[in-house]
């Protein structure tokens, strides 16, 4: 009894502080990019994963729906690609084992986590405050970023920039990656924004004389700071001039924006929310300078008419490689070795990713393993947009909506990069992923009241 009531939520309490921990450490550390640092992050959820198996606590949450038969399944086909075949020359299917385990044990690392949040989610206030921790994030990225920009200190806190220089990236190397985190984020504060005015414009409808009853009103500056930080992120992914984040970001904001009006959320609500959204966004950038923005949109045309050196001939070239490997695919993790084989493209340079996650992970684990990861990413996506129409728990509600806008944004923009193939940026999507997926049992499905 002891143990049952005094250990467990301990436990999870330090499970909860450690998958944040996990995440912030991810992102801080260049990406994720940098392996020893991202080794901390793997550390830290794969010896959680140890500690809640060593506590039973799965017994705990045997009402939770656990999802085993696509992670199981994607193990098992990265572990088929690596055993050795045949007894006089033992041979894989992999045609890199070193890359395909490397990358076997980071899918652990994600799968581990996405378990992890999923139960982690099973208690109203942790998943709450598991939002609140990537909010919080992509808040401290934002500002980061638009401290490079503004200032032109070009640097990863102790580590000076080498490339992307003029742009901001805050504790990113690359911009398109920068771009493709604040996406993920940039839904959630919107839709606790539009939380926040729902209940607020509740409020003035109770009252007669509503612009005094709107000031002392507690949703009133949560309201403010929501949208302010939406802002503040929207704008540093402009100014990343990433133009696959900046249309992958507007395309979310649209399904979500178009979702709510399937709710309670009143169209005057949705446009007052948008409308103050886009004009802090475009002021902030028109009074910093839109050229370089703009520029970087003007060059698409010129870039693409480029022979043999766009996106579209690897594209092309990643095609005649999936033609190759059809079935079981090149093996996890080695594109960049595979791809030398039918390289028409930047001959002079090693192409190490497809940028199409869609045409990747095919090259990598076959259309099979392409199916299973895709499939299990929109099935979460309908059930999360199931949910959302009909939870009665407002807060619930606006996280299924922040996860249906990252996860449409990283859908749009894996058409033209890579960003599923980021650690830190794989990790936050996971973790939205768990978010999208988690739902409430008979036992915790009570009504909380809004924060």
């Amino acid at each position: 009894m002891i143990h049952a009531f005094g250990v467990r939520p301990l436990v999870l309490r330090v499970a909860e502080v450690s998958v944040s921990i996990a995440i912030w450490v991810a992102v801080l550390a260049f990406g994720g990019t940098s392996p020893p640092f991202f080794f901390i992050a793997q550390v830290i959820i794969l010896g959680l994963g140890v500690l809640l198996l060593a506590v039973s606590l799965l017994r705990r949450a045997a009402a939770v729906r656990l999802p085993v038969v696509a992670p199981l399944f994607l193990i098992a086909w990265v572990l088929l690609q690596v055993v050795p075949l045949g007894r006089h020359a033992p041979h894989t299917l992999s045609i890199a084992p070193y890359q395909t385990i490397s990358r076997l044990l980071l899918l652990v690392t994600y799968l581990t986590a996405f378990y992890e949040i999923l139960l982690l989610s099973e208690d109203p206030n942790a998943k709450r405050r598991l939002v609140y921790v990537l909010v919080a994030l992509g808040a401290f990225e934002a500002f980061y970023g638009l401290v490079q920009y503004l200032t032109g200190w070009q640097q990863i806190f102790a580590y000076v920039k080498k490339y992307y220089v003029e742009e901001a990236t805050g504790t990113y190397i690359n911009r398109n990656h920068f771009a493709g985190f604040f996406e993920m984020l940039l839904p959630f504060t919107v839709t606790l924004a539009l939380l926040r005015a729902r209940n607020l414009r509740q409020v003035a409808h109770q009252h007669e004389a509503k612009l005094r009853s709107l000031l002392p009103a507690p949703e009133l500056l949560p309201l403010i700071f929501f949208l302010f930080l939406a802002v503040a992120i929207f704008t540093a992914l402009i100014f990343s001039r990433s133009r696959m984040g900046i249309i992958s970001a507007a395309v979310s904001l649209v399904v979500v924006l178009s979702l709510t009006g399937t709710s309670s959320v009143s169209k005057r609500t949705r446009l007052a929310a948008a409308g103050l959204l886009l004009l802090g966004a475009v002021g902030g950038v028109v009074w910093v300078g839109s050229d370089p923005v703009v520029m970087r949109f003007e060059t698409l045309g010129r870039e693409y008419d480029q022979s043999g050196q766009n996106r579209v001939f690897i594209w092309q070239d990643t095609l005649k490689l999936i033609h190759q490997h059809p079935v079981v695919g090149t093996g996890l993790g080695t594109f960049s070795i595979a791809y030398t084989s039918v390289q028409t493209s930047f001959l002079t340079l090693l192409v190490d990713h497809a940028h199409c996650d869609y045409l990747e992970v095919v090259s990598d684990l076959g259309v099979p393993g392409g199916i299973v990861v895709f499939g299990s990413i929109l099935w979460i996506l309908a059930r999360a947009a199931q949910r959302y129409r009909k939870t009665k728990d407002r807060f619930d509600a606006a996280v299924y909506l922040g996860c249906i806008g990252s996860i449409v944004a990283i859908l749009v923009h894996s058409l033209a990069d890579f960003n599923l193939y980021i650690p830190s940026n794989a990790l936050v999507f996971t973790a939205t992923l768990a978010l999208a997926a988690a739902e409430r049992t008979p036992a915790t499905a009570v009504s909380h009241a809004d924060a």
